[in-house]
């Protein structure tokens, strides 16, 4: 009975831990600034592009990216959004809602790898906007974690915060544009995207998800 009662406190303890660094999370300043982010990527260069200060401050991100590169006459938008904490109830602007805010319906939504060692899945959008089509990865990568699910990202908040103290998180977004007039044009975008994913990916671990 005594051991019962002791496993339960432990339990309750752990949780009210968890809650608090969920309702008081302490920001994490260790990350590099994302204007460092190199600018060459492989065989892709790169240059940055203005946002708006209406969308900075509705995204609510507390450093970001929004870069264009471009290799042998193909280009690739990358944009990356980094918040410093997170708190329990809060919702990050995600691509799959906020595309169609702007016009862009989604016609597909899948999942899709990217070719590395830990084979992390990254959600894979294909939105369109009058004849015009484009392919969207996106995922949440976080200290310890990289996923493409809304949901997950939310569960995963709990155990990162108890297990790392960090709840900080960057929403990495690739847009390929897809040649309508090819029947092969979607394959071709994914084919250029998942790559250069792959480039970004270890990159924001390394500079922004730092010890």
């Amino acid at each position: 009975m005594i051991a019962r009662c002791c496993i339960i406190v432990a339990l309750l303890a752990g949780a009210f831990g968890a809650r608090a660094r969920l309702d008081a999370p302490p920001p994490v300043t260790t990350a590099e600034p994302l204007a460092h982010f190199p600018s060459t990527l492989g065989e892709w260069t790169g240059r940055d592009l203005k946002l708006e200060a209406d969308v900075i401050k509705t995204a609510a991100v507390d450093d970001h990216l929004n870069r264009q590169y471009s290799s042998q006459g193909r280009e690739l938008g990358l944009y990356v959004g980094y918040y410093q904490s997170q708190r329990q109830g809060e919702s990050l602007h995600s691509p799959l809602f906020c595309l169609p805010g702007t016009g862009w319906q989604p016609v597909v939504t899948r999942d899709t790898t990217l070719p590395l060692e830990t084979s992390p899945v990254v959600k894979e959008l294909v939105v369109e906007r009058g004849v015009n089509r484009l392919l969207v990865l996106y995922w949440y990568q976080t200290f310890r974690r990289v996923t493409g699910s809304e949901y997950g990202r939310k569960l995963f908040l709990i155990s990162d915060a108890f297990t790392s103290g960090r709840t900080d998180v960057a929403l990495v977004r690739i847009i390929a544009p897809i040649d309508f007039r090819d029947r092969q044009g979607e394959a071709n975008a994914l084919k250029i995207a998942v790559p250069f994913g792959a480039q970004v990916q270890p990159e924001i671990q390394a500079r922004l998800f730092r010890q």
